[in-house]
């Protein structure tokens, strides 16, 4: 996943310059190769776009997203993952195409711990769209809201042998390392409160 050029407003916050988070409505954004794809908050009415997107990724991409093994989502898993709670969850996906003929390549989100200090974050991207800037511009925007919010801190638990995750990862200066409770796994976590610098250096 490579550094988006953005059409949209950037704004100046602690360590990151970051794409302004996009209105209710929604923004168009431009990946690296020029492809014009548009970012809006997911709604409860798209669970049938959800679910084509989920069962649209390879086995290996599901795997890596929910750490197990799944041929289609269950109604109760897509309701969970559309019907989001503003107090503590954000999510957003990336579509391309309009009317009948929406697809959704990508989507990010995330999960607010109870004290509001600490959020888990997940990011997806198609297999034919990544490394092409989306999860980048997607985990952007996720950064952006969390700041907003007075979230200080960011985690994801990811499989020990997702690659793409790790040079994602390494791109944005997470810091890393194996679970102690189970060794193919690994633990990324992001500090909102230091500079892109601090972190770098740590």
């Amino acid at each position: 996943m490579a550094t988006v050029k953005s059409s949209i407003e950037t704004v100046k916050t602690p360590g990151l310059a970051l794409p302004a988070a996009p209105p209710e409505h929604g923004d168009d954004a431009m990946l690296r190769d020029g492809t014009r794809v548009h970012v809006r908050a997911i709604h409860p009415a798209d669970i049938e776009l959800e679910r084509r997107f989920l069962e649209s990724l390879s086995s290996a991409s599901r795997r890596f997203r929910f750490l197990d093994t799944m041929n289609s989502p269950s109604e109760a898993l897509l309701k969970q993952m559309t019907a989001i709670d503003p107090a503590t969850d954000a999510a957003f996906v990336a579509l391309l195409g309009t009317g009948d003929q929406t697809r959704e390549i990508g989507v990010a989100r995330f999960s607010a711990q109870a004290d509001g200090d600490d959020c888990e974050f997940a990011v997806t991207v198609a297999d034919t769209w990544q490394r092409k800037g989306l999860g980048t511009l997607l985990m952007q925007r996720l950064i952006e809201v969390a700041r907003t919010r007075g979230i200080k801190k960011m985690h994801s638990s990811d499989a020990a042998d997702n690659d793409l995750m790790r040079e994602f990862a390494e791109r944005l200066h997470f810091r890393h390392q194996r679970d102690p409770d189970d060794a193919k796994l690994v633990l990324y976590s992001l500090r909102l409160d230091e500079t892109e610098t601090t972190r770098s250096s740590a």
